[in-house]
């Protein structure tokens, strides 16, 4: 019989993964490649329990169940982390943003398929229907594109009434994160204790994330 005792590294493995890829800001992780394919291995192992304890009662059958869950549950997670960062990566970069190569070196062969398809059909729809009456995209304001410029243009385009633009947020910088281009499109570059304004859409989105603090709390 296999004995689920057995079958705690790969979980073990894919749980820190996952806890890495949910606390990067500004970049994807970088996988292991064969990930995917070690938590299937390890999928099907399990499965082989059922195979020879057929009793749902018993502490193998269940322990073998407990364990497939949760590997099921963590590939689900990364998959959708990583598949947001990207698409968010592939919208900004279809309206002209230049793309730090980093990203891309990062990406699996399937995600790298996924951003060129996004973008390349976000390109094809912008000029059906804009492609006339605004410039080539990439003839102005290309910046580096990191997930937090983007997760803040995604929030900003929902409910946008036209308003002016909101005041800049002060915040503390509690710990550090890498470069990217804000929502008003200046490159920040942040370490722990640094005081700063930041358009209120960035803040919003490192604030959750709480690498920063608010010491006048943006409206």
């Amino acid at each position: 019989m296999t004995d689920p005792g057995d079958h705690s590294a790969v979980l073990d493995g894919l749980q820190l993964v996952v806890s890495g890829e949910r606390d990067s800001v500004g970049t994807l992780t970088a996988l292991p490649p064969d990930i995917f394919a070690r938590a299937g291995e390890e999928i099907g192992a399990l499965r082989q329990v059922f195979a020879v304890c057929t009793d749902p009662m018993t502490e193998p059958f269940r322990t073998a169940t407990e364990r497939i869950d949760a590997l099921q549950q963590h590939l689900e997670d990364l998959v959708r982390m990583r598949s947001q960062k990207i698409l968010l990566l592939a919208l900004l970069r279809a309206e002209g943003r230049s793309l730090d190569r980093e990203h891309q070196k990062r990406m699996l062969p399937v995600e790298q398929s996924l951003y060129d398809e996004v973008q390349g059909a976000v390109d094809r729809y912008r000029r059906a229907l804009i492609g006339g009456v605004l410039p080539p995209v990439g003839a102005a304001g290309d910046g580096s594109v990191t997930v937090e410029c983007a997760a803040a243009a995604a929030a900003a385009m929902e409910g946008h009434d036209g308003a002016l633009p909101a005041p800049l947020a002060l915040a503390r910088v509690l710990s550090p994160v890498e470069p990217f281009l804000g929502f008003d499109g200046r490159t920040y570059a942040l370490e722990a204790e640094d005081v700063v304004t930041l358009p209120p859409e960035n803040a919003a989105v490192l604030r959750e994330r709480n690498i920063i603090l608010s010491i006048l709390p943006d409206k």
